[in-house]
């Protein structure tokens, strides 16, 4: 990853998910577009050390690592102007009666009470300094009932959390937006989220985006470009947005 400049030049993100998919395509982007990335994952994977990129491997289910996490960030490139929480898993289209406790906690506890944790942690140092930018990647699921239901609670909180934040601290400079893709692609998210998907559900699922008349999968190199967008300056008027990211699915 080499930077060649461009609109996030002299800022420091720290982005969650960051070994695969749409974090590490964020952040292989973000470098290119000048800004020092601070590449967050469970298992760094390919990501290498450079001028400009630090791999950080964590497990932000843990207050304890978000803290580490963000203490390593900021003594390697100084406080932090931009937060990209992009790392989550899935419930597998697991329905109401067939979801187990542990599947509920472990998909809340990743997809929805991390990025609060990260926030609560981070946010104090933004307010101090004058603003910064919080970027949540949600999910289609967020806006419609054809997947499981713990991943359809925590995406439909991260956005209810997304617009929260963005109104609590608008007086503060800080912008908190998110982005809600449709299917994506040469992702790792299925595996991530351990076991094969439900049949029925996932049947269901697929019967339902199957039909649809729009394009609804891409590629984690599709998604980054409007992530630059949204945590740059040229989006400084952007707060509290959400944005469907999904080819048109939302639109059907």
């Amino acid at each position: 990853m080499h930077s060649s400049g461009g609109r996030l030049i002299g800022k420091v993100a720290l982005i969650t998910g960051a070994s695969s998919g749409i974090g590490y395509a964020m952040a292989e982007l973000f470098v290119r577009e000048g800004a020092r990335v601070a590449a967050v994952s469970r298992h760094v994977g390919r990501l290498h050390t450079c001028e400009n990129l630090l791999p950080i491997q964590a497990d932000i289910t843990q207050l304890k690592e978000i803290n580490r996490m963000r203490t390593l960030a900021e003594r390697h490139f100084g406080p932090l102007d931009i937060v990209c929480n992009v790392a989550g898993i899935n419930d597998l289209c697991y329905p109401l009666c067939d979801t187990s406790d542990e599947r509920w906690n472990s998909v809340l506890d990743l997809d929805l009470k991390a990025p609060f944790q990260i926030w609560r942690e981070i946010v104090p140092g933004m307010i101090h300094r004058g603003g910064g930018t919080i970027l949540n990647v949600g999910s289609y699921a967020a806006t419609r009932g054809n997947h499981g239901v713990s991943y359809s609670a925590a995406k439909h909180g991260l956005v209810g959390l997304t617009l929260s934040v963005a109104v609590a601290y608008a007086n503060k400079g800080i912008r908190c937006n998110a982005i809600n893709p449709g299917g994506v692609l040469n992702t790792q998210i299925s595996a991530s989220s351990g076991g094969q998907y439900h049949p029925e559900g996932y049947g269901m699922f697929l019967r339902i985006v199957e039909g649809l008349p729009v394009t609804w999968t891409c590629e984690p190199a599709d998604i980054a470009p409007t992530a630059v967008f949204l945590c740059s300056d040229d989006s400084r008027h952007i707060n509290g947005a959400v944005l469907a990211l999904d080819g048109g699915m939302s639109a059907c």
